[in-house]
């Protein structure tokens, strides 16, 4: 379902390339994946064409977009409105407004990504409900960077962790080979991972290191391990697979404990 809500938002995307060219670069991502809300789709449900928004002076437009942020519980931003009220301005859209098909295209575009949306939250939903049964989901949910989202997807694709031997047998299954070095005229940067792993696991994982990164946890082990790698010298890509090596490694031996300890009170 991932899979088909990015097919939806594609063909969005491209409508909007007919309709309203440069309006994904104003307000696509203005709100967190997974959340209920999609700006970009409200705002073109709303106007769906820059005809509808050249009808209007500056003014006019600037306060119906903060009375239409309002109702729909987004923050106004008059710099935004507008930055899209002089996109309207300077392009030509390819499709007319005029023909009664655009906007029925451009409508049931939208429709495809809120059903998509829905049916994905949906899935999320009963995903948290069953993975909260499971021993590992209040450990695995406090850990730093690993949200609701992250937590149950995370737990899905790896499965019961007592398959996997030990830690590094689990950073194998996502498909990570051990840090880059340098040896002899072996140059460092010439060392990839393997990828023949889970891709999806190793997708999640670089979703956990980027939310590290955005908020700056401090005092967490893998980010302070992933500052460390960047400090000697490692690019950005290469300490952020660092840091999910290590992370792989931590999740185990929390997760693990969990089981050991089960398996003790029950003997």
């Amino acid at each position: 379902y991932v899979r088909l809500k990015v097919g939806c938002k594609i063909q969005l995307a491209n409508l909007l390339d007919g309709v309203m060219p440069g309006i994904k670069s104003i307000l696509q991502g203005t709100v967190p994946a997974y959340s209920t809300k999609d700006k970009l789709c409200d705002f073109v449900e709303k106007y769906w064409h820059y005809d509808n928004i050249k009808k209007m002076s500056e003014k006019q437009f600037l306060s119906d977009y903060e009375k239409w942020t309002k109702r729909k519980g987004y923050r106004y931003n008059e710099s935004q409105a507008i930055a899209i009220y002089q996109l309207s301005k300077n392009n030509i859209p390819t499709l007319k407004s005029s023909t009664p098909s655009t906007k029925m295209l451009v409508l049931q575009a939208v429709k495809s990504v809120r059903d998509a949306e829905l049916t994905l939250s949906l899935i999320i939903s009963q995903m948290q409900e069953i993975a909260s049964a499971l021993p590992e989901y209040s450990v695995v949910r406090d850990m730093k960077g690993v949200g609701d989202v992250l937590s149950v997807r995370l737990i899905a694709e790896i499965g019961d962790v007592r398959r996997f031997h030990n830690g590094s047998a689990l950073v194998a299954f996502a498909g990570i080979d051990a840090p880059p070095y340098q040896s002899g005229k072996f140059n460092a940067a010439e060392r990839h991972i393997s990828k023949r792993g889970n891709s999806y696991l190793r997708k999640i994982g670089y979703e956990i290191m980027q939310s590290k990164i955005k908020h700056k946890i401090e005092g967490d082990p893998v980010y302070d391990f992933i500052c460390k790698k960047r400090l000697e010298g490692k690019s950005g890509k290469e300490a952020m697979i660092a840091g999910l090596n290590k992370f792989l490694r931590v999740y185990y031996g929390k997760v693990i404990k969990i089981y050991e300890g089960q398996l003790t009170i029950s003997d």
